[in-house]
């Protein structure tokens, strides 16, 4: 099992290099200029996108802290920052696979119960979910409300992602909260499954996850103090990394930062939603295709795009470097 990851993980990475290997290749020309255009930018700039993407870990390990207050083990602050540069780690080296292993791993170091462990790391990917599809909905009737002519031909591509993104999360919500749903889901799952099938063993663990998911969420859903930290947290770290764009792209341009949020928060949305390792690929698709029509230049938008890349995930990796060799030498020890 652990061979057929690795493996997997082996042509994940093959795949995507190959990828930016053509994309470099065939757009050789806006890579040069993009290059250049990083360049270009003032340090000031750099020093605030730094800031802002690892204001994002710090409210993660916030939220971290928050959800283990009732687990008698509850990890400090730091301890929470320092899961959350871990998980940035095993996202980028396994491409998403390996981090929520990695939550639970951290979790497990530290006294904490699996079967809480797990309800804690399913609330929060829920929570996470849904706080992306709210933001996204929003930021589209903003968008709407702007009326922007050169978006206007992508309206459908936002619909569709709105449709799709609110459908994930009424589903995450109903599970959470409803048993009786959850339970009538299982029971149908049970009926199609057959008994002999390699999907019934897993579809106990499945049963067993949600059960933690809805246990942990009646916590945070009763707790109204919690509930509301961790929505303000949720939505305080991901504007730290949709402001990033505006930001840079103030340095050069007019462009206003509140339309920079929301087209950050769409394309996050509809990226969210089309099936790619770790939203490799779609994301920054998306990002093209929306920015170059209110950014007069494409290699700047390729520069931003690049810029955003490394500090939201090459940085978290070689910071998360740290916490993960410590956790491993703690246990050999």
């Amino acid at each position: 099992m652990k061979e057929n990851k690795i493996l997997s993980n082996v042509i994940k990475w093959i795949f995507i290099f190959g990828l930016l290997v053509f994309a470099c290749v065939k757009n050789k020309e806006i890579m040069r200029k993009a290059t250049m255009a990083i360049l270009d930018i003032p340090t000031k700039t750099i020093l605030i996108c730094i800031v802002l993407a690892n204001l994002y870990y710090v409210a993660e390990g916030a939220i971290i802290c928050c959800m283990t207050k009732t687990c008698e083990h509850r990890l400090t602050i730091f301890q929470g920052i320092s899961c959350s540069y871990m998980c940035a780690f095993y996202k980028l080296a396994t491409l998403g696979s390996g981090t929520a292993f990695a939550q639970l791993y951290y979790f497990n170091t530290k006294g904490i119960d699996v079967s809480m462990a797990t309800g804690i790391a399913l609330s929060q990917y829920t929570f996470q979910k849904i706080t992306i599809g709210v933001y996204g909905v929003v930021s589209f009737v903003v968008l709407m409300a702007i009326g922007n002519e050169a978006l206007a031909k992508y309206t459908i591509y936002m619909v569709l992602g709105v449709i799709v993104i609110s459908c994930i999360c009424i589903f995450l919500f109903v599970i959470t909260v409803s048993k009786k749903i959850s339970d009538f889901v299982m029971r149908i799952a049970r009926r199609i499954v057959k008994p002999n099938s390699r999907l019934h063993d897993k579809l106990d663990k499945a049963e067993n996850s949600v059960n933690s998911l809805q246990e942990q969420g009646r916590i945070i859903w009763k707790d109204k103090r919690l509930f509301i930290t961790v929505v303000l947290l949720n939505i305080a770290k991901f504007t730290c990394w949709y402001g990033i764009p505006g930001i840079v792209f103030g340095t050069e341009f007019d462009v206003n930062m509140i339309l920079c949020l929301a087209l950050m928060s769409v394309c996050n949305m509809i990226g969210c939603v089309m099936l790619a390792p770790s939203g490799v690929g779609t994301l920054d698709y998306v990002f093209t295709m929306f920015f170059v029509s209110v950014v007069p230049l494409p290699e700047t938008v390729a520069a931003v795009l690049v810029i955003y890349r490394f500090f939201t995930w090459i940085m978290p990796f070689i910071i998360g470097t740290i916490p993960s060799a410590l956790v491993k030498k703690e246990q050999v020890n």
